[in-house]
């Protein structure tokens, strides 16, 4: 399982809650960022240390106390009159919904569907870990939809191996005289395996061999390939479907020159 502090891109980007409302607009605009997190500032921290220290507990970093988002700033702030110099914590929202860094991912899709939020702080106990959005739970979703189809489109549209078309036999059954179709596997031969790779041009033939006894070759006219060294994958129009594939050839597989590199390569 997936935890949702895996998620998180980047360390979180933080603001004292005694910013100006400009100097956080400024921060947004240097760290590439839409929202905030409001922390407690330096004096108020400082208390909280003695406090805990004098309680016996741990300080473990500052305080999230709210976050702003630039939607915030424009709405609550320039809409309203506030100014510039106008404390950040005067437009953040201080319920805050939090997170932590061991959650499983799943369970963060169902509060931003619950919430109607786009932004989750993860906190690692009191430590503010980053911030998740609704964007990054879409990014890795797509990434993860991309491992997925990535090697079936490859194999869809550029397979690794072009097999050589069924062979049909006939066969009469012993209750009725009738005669069905049947595809004989038991002669098929493995092949042996090439140890380099295979360069064609337009104008070559790709032979596939067949390993069925009595069984044609499959054969088929390259018309391009990957590079101008005749890298494969080939484009290979067949002769027996007329069908056009890309085709990576297996071991199995021979090209023929055809025409003009034929004479070409027989004067070499």
């Amino acid at each position: 399982m997936a935890y949702i502090g895996s998620v998180v891109s980047g360390p979180p980007v933080t603001v004292a809650r005694a910013t100006t409302i400009s100097e956080a607009a400024r921060k947004m605009g240097r760290t590439g960022v839409g929202a905030l997190l409001v922390v407690d500032d330096d004096r108020q921290a400082a208390e909280r240390q003695v406090d805990d220290r004098q309680a016996g507990e741990r300080q473990v970093g500052d305080r999230l106390v709210g976050i702003v988002t630039d939607r915030d700033i424009v709405l609550r702030g320039v809409a309203r009159g506030i100014g510039p110099d106008g404390r950040i914590d005067a437009l953040m929202t201080t319920e805050v919904i939090t997170v932590p860094a061991g959650m499983g991912v799943e369970r963060a899709y169902e509060i931003f569907r619950d919430h109607a939020i786009r932004r989750l702080p993860v906190l690692d106990g009191r430590r503010i870990v980053g911030l998740v959005s609704v964007d990054d739970l879409l990014i890795r979703s797509e990434r993860e939809i991309a491992d997925l189809v990535h090697p079936l489109c490859e194999e869809t549209f550029a397979p690794h191996r072009e097999a050589a078309a069924p062979v049909v036999t006939e066969r009469v059954t012993t209750t009725t005289t009738t005669t069905t179709a049947a595809v004989r596997m038991a002669d098929f031969a493995a092949p042996a395996r090439r140890r380099t790779a295979l360069h064609a041009h337009p104008g070559d033939t790709l032979v596939v061999h067949s390993h069925v006894p009595r069984a044609p070759d499959r054969l088929g006219e390259i018309f391009e390939a990957r590079t101008d060294a005749g890298d494969p994958p080939f484009a290979v129009r067949w002769s027996d479907t007329g069908h056009v594939s890309f085709v990576y050839p297996g071991p199995d597989a021979e090209i023929r020159r055809g025409g003009e590199r034929a004479v070409a390569d027989s004067t070499r």
